[in-house]
């Protein structure tokens, strides 16, 4: 696997590549606080037939941390654009889970409706069409307080917990995903990659935007998750032309660590057709 740097409103972001070089793109984003590697387990899946990409977002995995706050939906969907709008690669098809997701809603409520070019189709896995105050709230508590260290990676790794804390992922899974997600220091002390202010969040409201998504749109509602009640996400496809739900059972909101195997057959089956 080689990966790519791009720059996006001068901050470095790392994008993974794993290989389908030539194909159509489909870019892959992480939720808050992961990386590009959770796609490790699903993105593979489609090298056959695309060019397949996952991204580390701003404050992220290996990507460049802003100097002063800068988390909110239009920073990440700014970055999007441009990346999209100069890596050479076409029009991609993006996949986004949790805040990956909403940020995708975002981006294609934006660019989709006149710029075909730059969007070929959508996949938002358990989003949040908009987030509530008392979320906004609780990650902003967590943002504040100073990020744990750890005298070893292995250490780092025991202590690695997803958020939220259900999980049916393998432990073989887990352990790959944290022993990824943290940084060594000078002092030899290691902290997770993430800049913790990225958890301060100023999400934009897409709920009222998505009629305006041209391009054919899949929400995934994870029948164990609380974070997408069933009936929003039929209503969040109903509000897109093109737009349609599908449901994943046997996992929580972490689907690609829980369930890699029903994810990518659900993905597979929507991007047939938009390759």
């Amino acid at each position: 696997m080689k990966s790519h740097r791009f720059i996006a409103n001068g901050l470095a972001l790392n994008c993974l590549d794993y290989g389908g070089e030539g194909k159509p793109p489909i870019l892959f984003l992480h939720g808050g606080s992961a990386h590009a590697h959770w796609w490790d387990f699903v993105a593979p899946a489609f090298v056959g037939d695309f060019h397949v990409l996952a991204l580390d977002q701003r404050g992220h995995g290996d990507s460049q941390w802003a100097d002063e706050w800068a988390y909110g939906s239009r920073h990440y969907v700014s970055d999007l654009d441009q990346v999209i709008g100069g890596w050479g690669f076409g029009a991609p098809i993006l996949v986004g889970h949790s805040m990956g997701a909403h940020n995708v809603l975002a981006y294609a409520a934006e660019h989709s409706e006149s710029e075909s070019e730059k969007l070929r189709g959508i996949v938002a896995i358990d989003p949040p069409p908009d987030y509530p105050e008392g979320v906004v709230e609780f990650l902003k508590s967590i943002a504040e307080k100073p990020p744990r260290r750890f005298e070893s990676l292995d250490e780092a790794a025991r202590n690695f917990r997803v958020l939220p804390r259900e999980t049916l992922a393998k432990k073989e899974i887990l352990e790959h995903v944290a022993r990824l997600s943290f940084k060594r220091h000078a002092d030899g002390g290691w902290t997770h990659k993430i800049d913790r202010r990225t958890m301060i969040r100023e999400p934009s409201r897409v709920w009222k935007s998505l009629h305006r998504i041209a391009c054919p749109a899949l929400i995934v509602k994870i029948t164990k998750s609380p974070l997408l009640d069933r009936e929003l996400a039929k209503k969040m496809a109903a509000q897109i032309a093109d737009g349609r739900m599908a449901e994943i059972d046997d996992s929580y909101h972490h689907v690609m660590l829980d369930n890699p195997e029903a994810l990518i057959e659900i993905i597979r089956d929507f991007v047939h057709g938009l390759k």
